[in-house]
């Protein structure tokens, strides 16, 4: 078995434990989302049950300045979470990449690490450039304006008090949490994603690119199965995340004369129509969907 086989193996199990990180990010975040909400409903229900819509600019300037707070809380949050993950992240990267290869990675200074994931895009389909602090305010003004207009909706059509708060709930509870809960899973990659392409370009003197790793399932997009197994080089090749909520990961191209060859094995999981099970880390997402059932195929 060669290096590649052994770095997909343990890179996809890592992968996973990287999304239950994020769910508990997740779950932070709601919960400061949530706040928002109440905060809210305690400021509207200091309003008469017919509201008088000669207060709704009055109203609107005090929400405004309660959800601008709640957001950039949010946001403070997940930078630090940030900053602590990328850190981490690569403290991970060479501890792994150390067992696979005959020499010894370089990780790079906290401050490298810290600087490249503040500055670095986001997903392809956001605007170029746009960094995880930049996203994290875009969403803040988006959500902020959305909550406003439902206030200022309700007033036009004469909704009662309640009723207004119950909307602006029910939109938090649904809409911003599971757009927060996508946001926050895509940082939670990028960040990986940067941690790993730091010790990449530290690295680059005995590496001959990386290769993208997705993950075995009916829920992985077409664009990172396509892009399973390929060899990227850094600074022109693509990196994870892909798109929102993208899972996908990449591991290093270590130079054949690095390569620890048969010395490890190694696997990778997949879940397919017939379960959990284990394939060859040689396995491409094209070669394991072609050996799944037509439903399955149809599902993915």
């Amino acid at each position: 078995m060669s290096t590649t086989q052994y770095l997909t193996d343990t890179a996809t199990r890592h992968a996973v434990f990287l999304q239950r990180y994020a769910g508990g990010q997740s779950k932070e975040a709601a919960s400061l989302l949530y706040r928002i909400r109440r905060d809210i409903n305690a400021r509207l229900a200091n309003e008469p049950t017919i509201f008088q819509k000669s207060r709704l600019d009055a109203l609107l300037m005090e929400i405004n300045a309660i959800t601008a707070a709640g957001f950039k809380n949010i946001e403070l949050q997940q930078i630090a979470a940030a900053q602590e993950l990328v850190i981490a992240e690569s403290r991970f990267s060479v501890g792994l990449f150390n067992k696979a290869a005959t020499v010894d990675f370089v990780r790079p200074s906290s401050s490298m690490l810290i600087a490249a994931t503040m500055t670095s895009g986001m997903v392809a389909e956001m605007k170029a450039g746009v960094t995880i602090e930049a996203a994290l305010q875009q969403f803040g003004v988006k959500k902020s304006k959305q909550i406003a207009q439902i206030i200022s909706d309700g007033v036009v059509f004469g909704d009662t008090t309640p009723v207004i708060s119950q909307k602006v709930g029910e939109t938090i509870n649904t809409l911003h949490k599971r757009q927060l809960d996508s946001l926050v899973r895509t940082i939670t990659n990028n960040v990986s994603s940067v941690a790993r392409g730091q010790v990449y370009y530290a690295n680059r003197d005995i590496l001959d690119g990386y290769q993208w790793v997705a993950t075995l399932d009916s829920r992985t997009t077409m664009i990172c199965g396509s892009r399973d197994g390929k060899i990227y080089q850094y600074g022109s090749g693509p990196m994870p995340p892909a798109h929102w909520g993208c899972r996908s990961t990449t591991i290093p191209k270590v130079k054949p004369e690095y390569d620890m060859g048969a010395k490890i094995k190694g696997d990778r999981p997949s879940i397919g129509a017939g379960g959990v099970e284990k394939v060859s880390a040689r396995t491409t997402y094209g070669g394991w969907l072609k050996r799944q059932p037509k439903a399955f195929i149809d599902e993915a």
